[in-house]
């Protein structure tokens, strides 16, 4: 990704977690890339969606299927990583938490939304 993409991601994150509803638009955001139409990049799991967050598993998905199949599948952690220049910045409401990624050697990108009251 490049830099004024990580850097429009990372404003525009840390100005959503300011608003008193914060938590709700992130996970909306991400339910919205997990599903429906977008939901044919990637196999995804929801693990849980209640008061305290949001967790998702990933274990299909289109970056590293695409790095691998073209013989690049390091590059993928290029991907994973803009996750956290857009998401890492939050800490208002909502905190990014990240267990695993296929990219980095792990079964299924894992992630948590945690909400923060």
């Amino acid at each position: 990704m490049c830099a004024s993409m990580r850097k429009i991601s990372s404003v525009l994150y840390k100005a959503v977690d300011l608003l008193p509803a914060g938590y709700k638009i992130v996970r909306q955001s991400l339910m919205d890339d997990l599903s429906d139409s977008k939901s044919i990049c990637w196999d995804t799991r929801i693990l849980q969606d209640d008061d305290r967050g949001f967790t998702y598993e990933i274990s299909r998905c289109l970056y590293f299927d695409t790095c691998k199949s073209h013989g690049y599948p390091e590059f993928c952690t290029v991907f994973c990583t803009h996750d956290w220049y857009a998401l890492g910045v939050l800490r208002h409401h909502a905190r990014f938490i990240r267990k695993s990624t296929i990219a980095e050697d792990g079964t299924v990108c894992h992630d948590t939304i945690a909400k923060i009251k």
